[in-house]
């Protein structure tokens, strides 16, 4: 074998070697990123014991508070086969405390699971690092036997309950109602079937049609009026416009009325003298009575004057 075939031999067991090299580097790098994990980053070991998983499998994401911190690292039976022991991969460390839980639930309802770790109060005790790989888990709840369950708890709320009785009777009821409309039995009957009625009603329309034209009407009205009481029109709006003649012939006449009321007070003029003499009273009460004296004589010789003229005036 010549030099020359040797150096190509090693030459395409480099190219070949170099060409695996980058093919395990491409599957190394997909295989980080399906799992999104990192390189080089420290992660820290969680295991519990749980009666039943529900389907939980190794890779399906571990949540806390609604993060995911990592994944299922691996799912075995424990030695006694009293439960499941599951190991639990994170990539960040957390504490907890005496009333934690770690429990299984369906991550969508299209299928899959996640496990979620509900760290516990932190007023409470911590559980030493010492025993966070001997955690214990709740049972994982079973969706088609909780879905059973509402249904069964349901019907029973239908059928013992007395919910489908009552909603037959609720339909027999409806039914004699809409009979008894459909047949003008009832008010609500008489309403729909009566045309008197309709007539009535349509009359009481057109009335109220009619009173809401002469509100309206009414309306302008009082629109026209304060149009012309602003604009100084009629007594008020002479009263209320910016021409003050009226005004302070008002305001006169208001000041006489207060000096003859004030006059009357002082006993000035023959008016106030009238009101407030007390002897010119009493002489105008006599005068009065007097009068009335006259007259009441007057009525009861009127007969015998009369007899007498008519008597003489025979001769």
């Amino acid at each position: 074998m010549s030099k020359r075939k040797k150096r190509n031999d090693v030459t395409t067991e480099i190219v070949v070697g170099a060409f695996m090299f980058s093919i395990l580097v491409i599957l190394l790098t997909i295989t980080v990123v399906i799992s999104q994990n990192k390189l080089f980053q420290k992660t820290y070991v969680l295991e519990a014991v749980f009666p039943n998983v529900g389907g939980l499998k190794e890779g399906e994401p571990v949540f806390v508070r609604g993060v995911r911190v990592g994944n299922v690292e691996r799912i075995e039976m424990d030695d006694e086969n009293t439960g499941v022991v599951v190991r639990l991969r994170l990539r960040r460390d957390f504490k907890l405390y005496e009333d934690y839980e770690l429990y299984v639930e369906p991550s969508s309802m299209l299928g899959g699971m996640r496990l979620i770790v509900d760290e516990g109060s932190s007023h409470l005790e911590k559980i030493p690092r010492s025993e966070y790989e001997n955690l214990v888990g709740s049972p994982a709840k079973d969706m088609l036997a909780e879905a059973t369950k509402t249904i069964e708890m349901i019907r029973e709320a239908l059928v013992e309950g007395g919910v489908l009785d009552n909603i037959s009777t609720l339909t027999e009821n409806l039914a004699s109602i809409s009979g008894k409309i459909n047949s003008g039995e009832g008010t609500i009957g008489l309403l729909i079937q009566d045309d008197a009625l309709y007539d009535n009603a349509q009359s009481l329309l057109a009335d109220l049609g009619t009173a809401a034209e002469d509100f309206q009407e009414v309306a302008r009205d009082v629109k026209t009026v304060t149009g012309q009481i602003a604009e100084g029109k009629g007594t008020i709006g002479k009263l209320l416009s910016e021409d003050e003649a009226l005004y302070e012939d008002l305001a006169d006449t208001m000041v006489a009325l207060k000096t003859f009321a004030e006059n009357l007070a002082e006993q000035e003029g023959t008016l106030a003298r009238l009101i407030n003499d007390e002897a010119l009273y009493i002489k105008v009460v006599s005068l009065v009575d007097e009068a009335r004296a006259t007259i009441d004589d007057f009525r009861e010789t009127a007969p015998i004057t009369t007899f007498s003229s008519i008597f003489f005036g025979a001769f």
